[in-house]
């Protein structure tokens, strides 16, 4: 009879409930959204009838009304790194009073086979001008994409790793916890790394001595020096075209400086003084023959921060005391590493026709 009751009033609130849902799921995604925090996923549910029920029969809790059951409406962020788990869980703490009885910091469980449980898991109040009753609470659950799969896969197997499953299973679902916690406590350290090195570059390139190896992290620095920043607007003023804040394709361009033997940001920087000028002498010839093979020109409507470098390449590659079957070889090599590996062939003709053009623009060598 009991249950019945809770089922009617269930009913009578879902409408009122979903709308708190709604607006709960809002506001979180609204106020991460504002306070910068990059989540991968933001998910909401009103509980079913149907689940209700279930839930009701369960034979080891028992439920005085419908207002004693926290989970009528369900909330989940999920985070890409551990870290941010706790700056979601400061802003949840900042939008609503939490019922810290009731909640749980999951992720200090020290049994390795409930990892898809380390989750933060907070029980909430519902405001008063909801319209639900003020006993009316609702749940938030916190938790890593790595602990999210592992809960997925969990409850799509049907099984869950507790004392009820054969041993043999739970042996094998406690080795992949132990394998997904460290990887999440590599990815946190990884990105730490990256955060150090990031410094270690900008202190490298503020130090004229200093010399950093050319990579995506590297690049991103390197291309807001002014050498690389001055070479940027030279050529967005050759083309008619503001420079805009995104970056070009980095890891293409990390390979046109590897294959021009820039493969360090002091050769970098040395190569824009030496030949910054002859890379924007040879944009013209280079977009006449772009636009001619891949209407390359039409599709351009900025320049790219860092594009200036992939011409500086152009420029190194075919140097100003190179023999033109030389220039065409070394121009050959690079199409075939970075645009045409399956097809030399295709690289050899792109660059035996780029290459008179874009000479001419260089000029005869110096005597």
């Amino acid at each position: 009879m009991k249950h019945d009751i809770v089922l009617h009033d269930f009913q009578a609130a879902a409408a009122a409930l979903d709308a708190w849902r709604a607006h709960a799921e809002h506001a979180l995604r609204a106020r991460l959204r504002e306070r910068g925090h990059d989540v991968q996923l933001i998910v909401s549910r009103t509980k079913s009838l149907e689940s209700l029920r279930h839930k009701l029969l369960r034979p080891e809790k028992t439920y005085a009304e419908l207002w004693d059951i926290t989970d009528l409406v369900g909330l989940r962020v999920v985070t890409s790194l551990e870290e941010t788990v706790d700056a979601v869980a400061r802003e949840v703490e900042a939008l609503w009073p939490v019922d810290l009885a009731h909640s749980t910091d999951k992720r200090r469980v020290n049994d390795h086979e409930r990892f898809g449980y380390r989750s933060l898991h907070y029980v909430c109040a519902v405001p008063e001008d909801a319209g639900l009753p003020p006993s009316c609470r609702f749940e938030i659950q916190i938790r890593t994409v790595l602990q999210h799969a592992w809960a997925e896969v969990e409850h799509d197997l049907g099984y869950k790793a507790t004392l009820a499953v054969p041993d043999v299973i739970r042996r094998r679902f406690a080795r992949i916890a132990s394998l997904l916690e460290l990887a999440d406590q590599e990815f946190s350290s990884i990105r730490a790394e990256l955060h150090s090195y990031r410094a270690r570059v900008r202190d490298g390139l503020r130090e004229e001595s200093g010399e950093v190896a050319v990579d995506v992290v590297s690049l991103a620095e390197l291309v807001n020096t002014p050498a690389v920043r001055a070479l940027d607007a030279r050529l967005a003023f050759v083309l008619g075209h503001r420079v805009a804040e995104s970056l070009f394709y980095p890891e293409y361009l990390v390979g046109w400086l590897h294959q021009a033997g820039l493969s360090t940001t002091k050769t970098v920087l040395r190569a824009i003084e030496h030949d910054g000028d002859a890379a924007l002498a040879i944009v013209a010839p280079y977009f006449e023959f772009a636009s001619a093979e891949w209407q390359l020109k039409e599709s351009l409507v900025h320049v790219e921060r860092g594009y200036g470098l992939f011409f500086v390449a152009h420029a190194v590659l075919l140097g100003r005391d190179l023999l033109a079957l030389e220039r065409v070889s070394r121009l050959a090599r690079a199409y075939h590493v970075l645009d045409h590996p399956e097809d030399e062939r295709e690289a050899h003709r792109l660059a035996a026709a780029l290459v008179p053009m874009l000479a001419a623009a260089l000029g005869p060598p110096p005597r």
